[in-house]
């Protein structure tokens, strides 16, 4: 036996038992594997993937979710086909081959095996996150009293929207800024059409309040800072289009949603 088939037998055996192991093993772990087939936990899902602020916003962050996870679903639907047809193809040519070629049909038979496999698995946890994306949307349609949310409330709610999101970076900002907005953010009011000085006069106000919690011994919640939002939220959106209306622009033309809603049908 030459020197290199000596190293190569020893490479191959020192492994057994660490092989014997993970053979024991495995079955258990592609159990267990099978529950995390997905890219996120569901309250990851509604926590920090989702941070729109109002309702329709998140409605709008799950609907985007559930069409790429149903356009991923179809595409991994029409790869699996192809594999199996592939597969199919090479279960009927080795009943011909001879020689090598059967060696490498088995090869490939292998390969298609073990990626039809993770495909089917990864699907599985796709239509398990699709599932659950449903629910909270269908949750959220509830809350709000309606069966489907329309682009009309979606442009009904931007500005809102956009409001609330300015006053919560800047809220953030001004924490680690000793309570002062900082620049980026007042650069997003003034692009929103609302005064720089009045966003920093609510922001102030607010952390006004929380210390005077903090010093009765009480502990701020983020409820408390959610409804602070909302509150200026409502009382700075109609700042954003009027804003818009005097740089010459319509902020809403009802007639493009009833030509949405025909095209729809």
């Amino acid at each position: 036996m030459s020197e290199l088939e000596t190293i190569h037998t020893y490479d191959l055996t020192r492994y057994d038992n660490m092989m014997s192991r993970v053979q024991e093993v495995m079955p258990r772990v592609m159990e267990s594997s099978e529950s995390f087939g997905k890219s996120s936990s569901q309250l990851k899902t509604v926590t920090l993937d989702i941070t729109d602020l109002t309702d329709v916003g998140a409605a709008k962050h799950i609907l985007a979710s559930i069409n790429r996870t149903r356009q991923a679903l179809k595409e991994s639907e029409i790869a699996v086909r192809r594999k199996r047809l592939d597969l199919t193809r090479k279960e009927a040519a080795i009943e011909t081959a001879t020689g090598f070629d059967v060696d490498e049909i088995l090869i490939d038979i292998t390969e298609l095996e073990s990626q039809l496999e993770d495909t089917m698995s990864a699907q599985r946890g796709a239509v398990r996150k699709l599932a659950y994306l449903i629910e909270q949307y269908d949750s959220i349609c509830q809350r709000l009293g309606v069966d489907v949310i329309t682009e009309e409330m979606y442009e009904a709610d931007q500005a809102k929207y956009h409001v609330m999101r300015a006053f919560s970076q800047g809220l953030a900002a001004a924490r680690a800024r000793g309570g002062v907005i900082d620049e980026g953010n007042f650069i997003y009011f003034q692009d929103l059409g609302v005064n720089g000085a009045a966003a920093q006069r609510e922001v102030t106000a607010y952390f006004a309040a929380e210390q005077e919690m903090l010093n009765n011994m009480q502990v701020p919640t983020f409820e408390m800072q959610k409804n602070w939002l909302e509150a200026v939220g409502e009382k700075f959106a109609g700042e954003v289009s009027r804003y818009a209306s005097s740089r010459g622009f319509v902020p809403v033309i009802p007639e493009v949603f009833a030509q949405a809603a025909l095209e729809s049908k």
